[in-house]
């Protein structure tokens, strides 16, 4: 499993056809071209893919996570363990496909996802599966769908948590209204003073503005899978041969509701400001396209530029107090096996040197891991690993339904050269390309790995 990024070498089916593993085609079964995008930038997540990958049709459940011992009290009884859970059928039929998709093995160089189809549509009750939906939120239900599938609650985390959850602090802003009726109390009932006058002031004020408004502001932590992101509209133009010219929006413009600073509409008349606290190993940017009423579905065609390598998301995070600087070679060198092994504990990389034993070879990785690795880690940069684009028909645009109209594809990497792939269909492409995409749905991967 772990080569399988290293491999570059072709497999053949049955049939004697070349294919590369991990790189093949998913059937089409009735507008299903959005169920196979998404699988196939899933399946292109590390630690996602190598979760089920090292699991088998026989893994039947999931062992639940004990919690964390506390001292035995004398007159407690010893309680016992958990039961293993059983998978549910959508992650062992999700489980299988990713297993299909890497195998070197196939009968075929494609795959069929009937299995998996049919268990997303029972599971949501024809809400998904067999029709062509918002990738956004078919995304975000199949993510919870295998949390709790494998076991997972609010308290108790799951391999989909681990790899897309992040926190994040959200303010909102709100107009509260009270009412004025309090009367104040006479301090002065002589005749001809002033009181009589005041008091006539007074209730004439409560009967023009009988309420009064406060505004109210309430913060609260939360976690999140994915950003919804709304792309700002833009009128569309023609050019000098009467076609239509796209207009483009940088990433950064997008990403201001996640500043920290910016407010923004929300319901009932309230505003929110949204700020990152922490950010997960896989971010997932959800690009809102399509707006819906009771009559009409629209979409919002503007091409997002993002970057491919090295996106810095350091300026959206909320900076933590000073931490010392990572420590030199010099100073990793005269450390002891113990202050080496905390040194990557402390920044969540203690599987490095889990069974390492010689003291040279640990310094080896300290020192490989604080010099290339932890700097981009501390910079918070992000790179490209998957991204899902809904491809609108020029043949029916301005009439239908854009949804149904266009289809999905999904672009993901293999080494330093990129794939398209929509159903069946799988070639080379190249980067520059990927921006200039419709895209939808993005997957970042952090450089460096994760950092608690």
């Amino acid at each position: 499993i772990s080569e399988l990024d290293k491999n570059s070498e072709l497999s053949r089916d049955w049939f004697g056809r070349r294919y590369l593993p991990g790189f093949i085609g998913l059937n089409n079964l009735d507008r299903t071209d959005g169920i196979n995008a998404m699988v196939q930038a899933l399946a292109h997540v590390k630690p996602l893919r190598n979760f089920f990958l090292r699991q088998s049709h026989r893994n039947l459940y999931v062992e639940i996570s004990k919690r964390k011992k506390r001292k035995k009290n004398l007159h407690d009884k010893d309680k016992k363990n958990k039961a293993p859970q059983r998978l549910s059928n959508l992650v062992l039929a999700f489980g299988e496909l990713i297993r299909k998709i890497w195998s070197n093995r196939r009968l075929k160089h494609s795959v069929d996802p009937q299995r998996l189809v049919q268990e997303i549509s029972v599971a949501s009750q024809k809400r998904f599966g067999a029709r062509r939906a918002e990738m956004g939120e078919q995304l975000a239900w199949f993510l919870h769908q295998l949390h709790v599938g494998l076991g997972g609650t609010s308290k108790r985390s799951s391999i989909v948590h681990e790899i897309f959850q992040g926190d994040i602090s959200v303010t909102t802003r709100s107009r509260k209204v009270i009412e004025s009726d309090k009367k104040q109390e006479d301090t002065d009932d002589r005749l001809g003073s002033d009181d009589e006058e005041d008091e006539d002031v007074d209730e004439r004020n409560k009967t023009e503005n009988p309420h009064a408004t406060i505004i109210e502001e309430k913060t609260v932590d939360t976690r999140y899978l994915q950003l919804t992101l709304e792309i700002p509209e833009k009128p569309l133009f023609k050019d000098d041969d009467g076609g239509l010219v796209i207009p483009q929006e940088p990433l950064v413009n997008v990403l201001r509701k996640f500043d920290g600073v910016t407010f923004s509409d929300a319901l009932n008349g309230s505003t929110r400001r949204y700020k990152l606290k922490r950010l997960p190993p896989y971010l997932i940017l959800h690009l809102q396209r399509f707006t819906s009423n009771r009559y009409t579905r629209e979409k919002n065609p503007t091409i997002v530029a993002f970057p491919v390598k090295n996106f810095d998301l350091s300026s959206y995070v909320e900076k933590k107090r000073e931490q010392p600087p990572p420590p030199t070679k010099a100073e990793i060198e005269q450390m002891s096996v113990s202050e080496l092994k905390k040194t990557l504990q402390k920044y969540n990389h203690d599987d490095l040197g889990r069974n390492v034993v010689e003291k040279d070879e640990l310094i080896t990785i300290v020192t490989d891991f604080c010099v290339k690795s932890l700097p981009d880690l501390l910079a918070h940069k992000y790179n490209l690993v998957a991204n899902i684009t809904h491809a609108s028909n020029d043949n029916n645009r301005g009439e239908g339904d854009p949804l149904e109209d266009g289809s999905y594809k999904c672009h993901v990497q293999h080494q330093s050269q990129w794939y398209e792939m929509q159903d069946l269909h799988v070639q080379e492409t190249m980067p520059q390309l990927i921006g200039l995409s419709e895209s939808y749905v993005l997957i970042f991967e952090r450089k460096g790995g994760k950092l608690s």
